[in-house]
């Protein structure tokens, strides 16, 4: 305010420049500070008109297009600043840094850093604040992923599924051959709600909404993808898939609207027998909160989910966390799953492998080459996650990639990423991970392990699905591997390893339990399922 009153007061006394540059410098600062990058970018360019070669202007330009992701134009007004004087901004190094890593020029983002490093080596708050030790170890983490890349293929999957807008979170069913996914392009058959660019004017604003694409068998593609219809897609809201059961019949997502969802919540829909989906509902306390929450995915057995939630008392601004299925509609208090996961930045996206023991998620912290990157995390035997492990160059870059889901036989996967060369926005991706094998199982021999799904239904004498049956399995060694409920049509799923013998146990209130021995085979070409029933009697 000080500051300000002395501008003014000199404008009054002639003190201040006939073209008045130091007010609109100030006023341009003012809306930076705001967070209106587009406006302070207008005067800075007015500025640099009247003084095209000031090295604090040219800084500050850069600034406003870097918050613009505008990375091409902020680096070269940086290289120009740089140019007339390397001091011409005090973290100048540091955003030129940022910009050169954005862009895979690791070598020159390393250099700007260390100097930046170097400048302020007296100043170790200035340090700490800036970060500059993070991006200096983004850039460590590139260069070494990049020396030795995993062998996969990535295929962007085309106009089919992608757009010039952000196309995201890819999710796949049992077999295959639907995926769910988020897109926000713009669509006539949702509605859209005015606002504003970064001009200032008058558009119309598109919202995250729900897709689907089914398997083209003939062409072995993806065929041309579709919004989903019913009450999936909410009008004037933010609609996003984040993950789906085992059996097709749940859908995962988040939904972001002014009334029962206002900030982002985690809804359930089912699927009805005609196919379609119902009205979603909120998953409610304890799960979501007045905190962001998102990414909801279920585990292989329904028995849980995971989520991210930026509610305090986590290791960073967004965690992952894991909560319980205890009853019909209903869930247990959230569990962080630890610092093993969650890091001091950003951790979310999380996906349970079929495995039902890697666990996938996205994160900004751990070794990330830049944006975020995609990890895996082992559970152990005793139930504790393992050291988060980077899946690796190219499924990750310096831009951000995220959201990794990986199918039943785990020889492809698929993910979001805003990398260059896409057709706009983020893109969806396929990896085939035929030579990297990436589950807890495969990881001892670097060798696929067969995977097979064992499913069943468990009526009672007159052939009616009992809901919230309870469904053991163990092992030829007695070793409990999986404790299911079956849904509301009796229905269970599970994912186990092929070519091996188990016991399959089914019981329900008032009625006789039955065992089962069975031996589950695998497929050398694709997943093997196989159907187990029960027919319970009363008691």
């Amino acid at each position: 305010m000080i500051f300000s009153a002395t501008l003014f007061a000199q404008a009054k006394t002639g003190i201040i420049d006939k073209t008045g540059i130091d007010l609109k410098l100030f006023n341009a600062h003012q809306d930076y500070l705001r967070g209106d990058f587009a406006e302070a970018l207008k005067k800075y360019k007015d500025c640099n008109t009247a003084k095209p070669n000031d090295a604090s202007i040219l800084f500050h330009l850069g600034q406003c297009y870097l918050s613009l992701n505008d990375v091409d134009n902020a680096i070269s007004n940086f290289e120009k600043s740089e140019s007339v004087d390397p001091n011409g901004g005090d973290d100048l190094h540091l955003n030129l840094g940022q910009a050169y890593l954005q862009t895979d020029q690791v070598d020159k983002a390393l250099k700007e850093l260390q100097m930046y490093k170097q400048k302020y080596a007296d100043d170790a708050k200035k340090i700490k604040e800036s970060e500059v030790d993070y991006y200096i170890g983004q850039c460590n983490s590139a260069t070494e992923l990049k020396a030795h890349p995993v062998k996969v293929t990535i295929t962007n999957l085309g106009v089919a599924i992608n757009s010039e807008y952000d196309d995201k979170t890819p999710l796949l069913s049992d077999d295959g051959k639907t995926m769910i996914f988020t897109s926000r392009r713009p669509s006539m058959s949702t509605k859209t709600k005015k606002g504003s660019d970064d001009d200032g004017d008058v558009v119309q604003q598109s919202f995250d909404n729900i897709y689907f694409s089914d398997w083209d068998s003939a062409t072995h593609k993806w065929g041309l993808s579709y919004m989903m219809q019913g009450d999936i897609n909410e009008p004037y809201a933010w609609n996003a898939a984040t993950g789906i059961s085992a059996d097709g019949m749940l859908l995962f997502m988040f939904r972001n609207n002014n009334t029962d969802a206002e900030g982002g919540d985690i809804f359930v829909a089912k699927k009805s027998h005609s196919g379609s989906w119902n009205n979603p509902q909120t998953l409610g306390h304890p799960v979501n909160t007045s905190y962001y929450e998102d990414g909801a995915s279920p585990s292989p057995d329904g028995s849980c989910i995971y989520f991210m939630s930026e509610k305090p008392g986590g290791y960073g601004q967004a965690d992952i966390y894991k909560s319980d299925k205890i009853g019909k509609g209903e869930w247990g208090d959230p569990v962080n799953l630890g610092p093993a996961v969650n890091t001091p930045y950003d951790d979310g996206a999380p996906c349970l492998g079929p495995d039902g023991k890697t666990l996938f998620f996205s994160s900004q912290g751990h070794n990330s080459m830049g944006g975020y990157d995609i990890f895996k995390s082992v559970m152990t035997d005793s139930g504790k996650w393992g050291k988060a492990v980077n899946l690796g160059y190219p499924i990750n870059t310096v831009a951000n990639d995220m959201s990794f889901t990986i199918t039943v036989d785990a020889k492809t996967g698929y993910f979001a990423s805003d990398r260059k060369g896409g057709q706009g926005g983020r893109d969806i991706y396929m990896v085939d991970l035929s030579q990297y094998p990436l589950l807890a199982a495969d990881s001892a021999n670097a060798k696929p392990t067969g995977l097979s799904v064992l499913r069943g239904k468990v009526t009672n004498s007159k052939g009616k699905g009992i809901e919230g049956a309870k469904v053991t399995v163990t092992d030829s060694t007695g070793t409990k591997i999986g404790n299911l409920q079956t849904d509301a049509d009796g229905k269970y799923y599970i994912t186990l390893k092929g070519n091996a013998n188990y016991k399959v146990k089914a019981g329900a209130a008032n009625y006789k339990t039955q065992t089962q021995a069975i031996h589950l085979p695998e497929s050398m070409v694709g997943t093997y399922s196989m159907q187990q029933d029960f027919q319970l009697e009363k008691n």
